[in-house]
């Protein structure tokens, strides 16, 4: 046996109001290849659309399911009772509205096997407009054979920009666990939590797809608004705040994040150069000393004309 592959597995499930797509997302988990220990826990975030419900019949009969009912907190705090409640040395997160393909938590075990340092392994997603017609299509589809895997030191590419996302990763455990799992002062969970196990090892890349996603999903928190745009600018303000990195990475980070404040501004919100509050903290971004407390304040921009979620903890 691999002994990648036999390293034990929680599954991670934090859900709210993804009714629609709970059955293909029960799908993906229930048919992972692999011969590991494993374990599903769920966290119904008070959904009202009946998704709790729904994952209860569909994982009745099986004893390696948790799932646990709490008001709604938001997907970072979420995901850390999900984190807390994990029994196995490796996390993995699935959005609820995604479906890991059959090959994906083998093949990112392995992956971690390979490099016990790494602090996270991921492969891609990919977007498609119909995820459990692709799943069907893709059953006997052996994209793990050939797949080759590196590791990199992401906190650089992090600081610049987030492109993973939950579904695609696989965590190890103590690493989570050592960093504090999500910062839960920060709605949305991804951004915070890979920051901070960036800071804690390296990732492996996986070359090939381990998530489907839908291209249009209602009520997804990534639907072209300031919420994740927020998120970015609040979870970069706090690790910075908290971890010590390269003096010019931190720059170029906070320049960054307030760049992405003065574009929303100016292409949603109608204000560019003139805005009162946006052009000071870009003219003043390079200024020792003052970075962090402009970056701070740039969240601001994205909650001009749309509330933001905040999280209830």
């Amino acid at each position: 046996m691999d002994t990648g592959a036999a390293a034990g597995v929680s599954f991670v499930i934090p859900v709210f109001n993804k009714r629609p797509f709970v059955a293909g997302m029960v799908a993906g988990l229930a048919g992972q290849h692999g011969d590991f220990p494993r374990e599903f826990i769920f966290i119904d975030d008070g959904s009202t659309d009946g998704s709790g419900d729904l994952i209860g019949e569909l994982t009745r009969a099986s004893p390696d399911v948790r799932l646990i009912r709490q008001p709604n907190r938001g997907p970072s705090i979420a995901t850390n009772v999900g984190i807390a409640a994990a029994r196995y040395p490796l996390i993995k997160p699935v959005d609820a509205d995604d479906i890991l393909l059959p090959h994906a938590t083998a093949l990112l075990s392995r992956a971690m096997a390979r490099h016990p340092d790494a602090a996270l392994a991921f492969g891609a997603v990919e977007s498609v407009a119909a995820p459990a017609a692709a799943l069907s299509r893709r059953l006997d589809e052996d994209a793990a054979a050939g797949a080759s895997a590196f590791a990199f030191d992401a906190l650089p590419s992090l600081l610049r920009n987030c492109s993973l996302g939950p579904s695609a990763c696989l965590l190890r455990a103590d690493a989570v666990r050592r960093a504090g799992g999500c910062d839960e002062r920060v709605f949305i969970q991804d951004y915070s939590l890979f920051l901070r196990l960036a800071a804690a090892g390296p990732f492996v890349r996986v070359d090939t797809a381990a998530a489907l996603q839908p291209e249009a999903a209602p009520g997804r928190l990534n639907d072209g608004g300031p919420q994740v745009l927020h998120d970015l600018n609040l979870a970069l303000y706090h690790f910075l705040s908290e971890h010590r990195v390269a003096s010019a990475q931190a720059r170029e980070a906070v320049r960054r994040g307030i760049a992405r404040a003065w574009h929303w501004a100016r292409r949603r919100e109608g204000r560019g150069f003139c805005n009162p509050m946006l052009w000071p903290l870009l003219r003043a971004a390079a200024v020792p000393g003052v970075q962090l407390g402009l970056l701070r304040q740039s969240c601001a921009a994205f909650t001009l004309s749309r509330p933001v979620r905040l999280t209830a903890g």
